[in-house]
C-alpha cells in the first residue's frame, strides 16, 4: 500500500511539473497592466532579468522568457526570447527579445507608447 501511494504521489508531481513547463513563457496568459507577481504566477519565473533602470516615470525592468516554439517550416523546436517590460511593477509591453543596449532613445519611444495608450483609455 505504501509503495502504491508513493508511486501515485510521484506521478502526480511529475504531471504537475510538466504542466508548469508547458505554460512557461506562454504570452497569451498575460495582459497589459498586469503586475509582475501575477505574470510570474501565470508563466513562471523569467530566465533572466535583462535590465533594470530608473526613469522619470519610475523603475523600468525587462524580464526575458525563452518559450519553446515549433518552426512550421523546418518542423523543429526553437527558443526565441520574449521580453516583458514592466514600469512601476506593471506590464507595459512585451515582444521579441532584442540585444539590449542602454539606449535612451529606445526607452523614450517605449515610454511614449505607454503614455499614448494611457491617454487613449
Amino acid at each position: 500500500m505504501h509503495k502504491l501511494f508513493t508511486c501515485l504521489a510521484a506521478g502526480v508531481l511529475l504531471f504537475l511539473g510538466s504542466c508548469a513547463a508547458l505554460r512557461h513563457g506562454d504570452m497569451s496568459l498575460i495582459n497589459l497592466g498586469m503586475s509582475k507577481e501575477t505574470v510570474v504566477k501565470r508563466i513562471g519565473k523569467p530566465n533572466m532579468v535583462v535590465m533594470a533602470q530608473v526613469t522619470e516615470d519610475g523603475p523600468l525592468e525587462v524580464y526575458e522568457y525563452l518559450p519553446v516554439n515549433r518552426n512550421s517550416y523546418t518542423d523543429s523546436f526553437e527558443n526565441r526570447p520574449v521580453w516583458v517590460y514592466f514600469l512601476n511593477g506593471e506590464v507595459i509591453e512585451w515582444g521579441p527579445g532584442e540585444d539590449w543596449q542602454i539606449d535612451n532613445a529606445f526607452t523614450k519611444r517605449m515610454l511614449e507608447r505607454y503614455h499614448n495608450r494611457k491617454r487613449q483609455r
